[in-house]
């Protein structure tokens, strides 16, 4: 019972502490350079954006993808149409149905995957010469408690992109690879979007939640480090 009550007062603290932090940093935001990438914030968690920042700055490089089977998430990482995903979304199809935060929609080739890592590179056909694409941070630099946003099209769901906010809740060794852990919502539809850190940069692909009456906010990201060798084009 006791502990019970200091994880209370502890909650209690914290709600109080966070807005005082925000109001007395003013913050920088971060910008989209001439090429179309965005531009992290540099520095500490001083300088970090907001969450409504972030949602401002990464929601045009997200995309939302369909097969005749269902629909998923992924993120543009490349001016020339190269989009992020999860193997599962894509799995059995070599041609999408990829649809732009304008509503756009263009179709996409898979040029790989990699089943084991849950992966897929997708090109878009003909793709627009003003399309944004995200910055890929450093997964290797998180910090357990570290405030993220988990981003991508919840249960399918047309027109605004979903974006909810947590914190790196741990790593994770699962049948040999590495994920983040995180309490921020991955909801199906989620997967293959991107978890982006407070300085705008994606350290993770969002791709699995743990399911059960008995369990609570434990999704799985897989750490972006782990992407860079299999986009390297």
């Amino acid at each position: 019972m006791l502990r019970k009550y200091l994880w209370t007062a502890l909650a209690a603290t914290l709600l109080i502490l966070i807005p005082v932090a925000v109001v007395g940093c003013p913050q920088e935001n971060g910008s989209v350079d001439d090429n179309g990438t965005i531009i992290p914030v540099d520095g500490d968690e001083t300088t970090a954006l907001s969450i409504a920042d972030v949602v401002k700055l990464l929601e045009p490089a997200v995309v939302r993808i369909e097969t005749p089977e269902g629909s998923g998430s992924g993120f543009i990482i490349s001016r020339a149409g190269y989009v992020l995903t999860n193997n599962h979304v894509v799995s059995g199809f070599t041609i999408v149905k990829i649809t732009l935060i304008d509503g756009q929609e263009y179709d996409g080739v898979v040029l790989r995957t990699n089943e084991d890592r849950d992966l897929a590179l997708v090109a878009l056909i003909n793709a627009p010469l003003d399309i944004v694409n995200a910055n890929l941070g450093v997964s290797n630099e998180i910090t357990i408690g570290e405030e993220v946003v988990a981003i991508g099209y919840a249960l399918g769901l047309e027109g605004q992109v979903s974006f909810s906010a947590g914190i790196i809740s741990a790593t994770r060794d699962l049948d040999g690879y590495e994920y983040i852990q995180t309490d921020a919502a991955i909801n199906p539809g989620n997967s293959g979007g991107p978890l982006v850190n407070l300085k705008g940069e994606v350290i993770g692909i969002n791709s699995a939640k743990y399911v059960d009456v008995a369990i609570e906010g434990i999704g799985l990201a897989i750490p972006i480090d782990e992407t860079k060798e299999f986009i390297d084009f």
